[in-house]
């Protein structure tokens, strides 16, 4: 066995710090894919393009975010195979997503109340009808802490297309649940496994989401357990190889095909140790630290100041393309404010997530007697 290879899983027993890059990464992918894109694209055929190759693939980019998720969820659990671990994980998880969608909706609403942005009728597509509602405090507070998560709707959202908090946290109660009820079990890999592929080849789209949390969890099992050691560097590098390649010859879409695509690349990711090495440097991890932040920003941007430039000073290729960079960069400035915020949010979810524990064995104790 390459001694490399097995050293790219040996050095990670406390904290899996190519999972911080991938998001850093992913957050920068789906950065390029809504400006090169979807939004402001140069010309509709550089669009169309760009979207076939893995850095502008926003599709590959959520569904990576979630198979990480799983990872990052599950892995500290195996390591101690302690409940009250998926009990702060689950008291956590509301606030750590909630807080910083609230300081985002907040700052767009000042911006709309201040008329930061133009009319709906004179907006380029596909921004017709981004920001076009009447803002107000009540619907900052409506859609930050309840219909972003369970009632979503994309003509009244304050942060562009957050359709995937609703999958992040149903999908990480998903992932607490399943942990929680096979982890007695000798075989628990095998039944994670088997649930994952269920739910990806279900009929309903959103089990084929959550089926990603689960196979993430299965990743991290797969390390925790040392299998992957076992794994040969080749296959790793197959696998690296379909997922990378797997924008340019399948289909865009949230199917089983492009999600198994996307677990053979979190796989390649893992196990090839120069590209693990460089998702696991300072810069990636940088990255990861603005990921949540800059993919919660970069959509009002993109409506706040993409398309005022581009409506008014894209007039040629050349323009759109410079305009097209420096929203790029812009949304990167605009995320490093908000590492506090973040970091806040992960104390005060922290906080919750103790205080769910503190219940939890305040309710255990008081059934103790009732089962002696």
């Amino acid at each position: 066995m390459n001694s490399a290879h097995v050293d790219s899983f040996a050095r990670q027993e406390e904290r899996l710090h190519v999972l911080d890059g991938m998001r850093g990464w992913g957050a920068i992918f789906v950065l390029f894919f809504h400006v090169f894109c979807e939004g402001l694209p140069v010309t509709a055929e550089s669009g169309a393009y760009l979207r076939r190759l893995l850095p502008f693939s926003g599709l590959y980019a959520v569904l990576v975010f979630f198979v990480v998720s799983g990872i990052s969820l599950s892995y500290g659990y195996f390591r101690e195979r302690n409940v009250e671990k998926l009990i702060a994980a689950a008291g956590s998880r509301y606030f750590r997503l909630a807080i910083p969608i609230f300081v985002v909706a907040v700052a767009v609403h000042l911006a709309m109340i201040a008329g930061l942005h133009s009319l709906s009728k004179e907006r380029i597509a596909p921004f017709s009808n981004a920001l076009s509602f009447q803002s107000t405090i009540e619907n900052v507070l409506r859609f930050s802490f309840f219909d972003v998560f369970f009632n979503y709707n994309p003509g009244l959202t304050y942060a562009g297309p957050m359709w995937t908090m609703s999958v992040e946290l149903i999908g990480s109660f998903l992932l607490f649940a399943v942990l929680l009820l096979s982890c007695r079990s000798a075989y628990y890999l095998a039944i994670i496994s088997a649930v994952s592929f269920i739910l990806m080849f279900s009929v309903t789209q959103v089990f084929k989401f959550y089926s990603l949390f689960l196979f993430g969890a299965m990743i991290a099992g797969l390390i925790h357990r040392g299998y992957a050691k076992d794994i040969s560097p080749w296959l790793f590098a197959g696998m690296l190889a379909i997922g990378i390649s797997a924008p340019a010859y399948l289909p865009p879409a949230y199917d089983a095909w492009n999600m198994l695509a996307t677990v053979a690349l979190t796989l390649g990711c893992i196990g090839i140790k120069p590209v693990n090495s460089f998702l696991s440097c300072q810069f990636s991890k940088l990255l990861g630290i603005i990921s949540f932040p800059l993919y919660l920003v970069h959509g009002p941007i993109l409506v706040l100041i993409g398309e005022p430039l581009v409506h008014n000073f894209g007039g040629t290729a050349q323009s759109k393309f410079a305009i097209d960079v420096g929203i790029c960069v812009i949304s990167v400035l605009v995320a490093l404010p908000m590492i506090p915020v973040n970091r806040l949010a992960i104390q005060i979810s922290r906080f919750f997530g103790r205080q769910a524990v503190y219940s939890y064995n305040r309710v255990r104790i008081q059934l103790a007697p009732s089962q002696n």
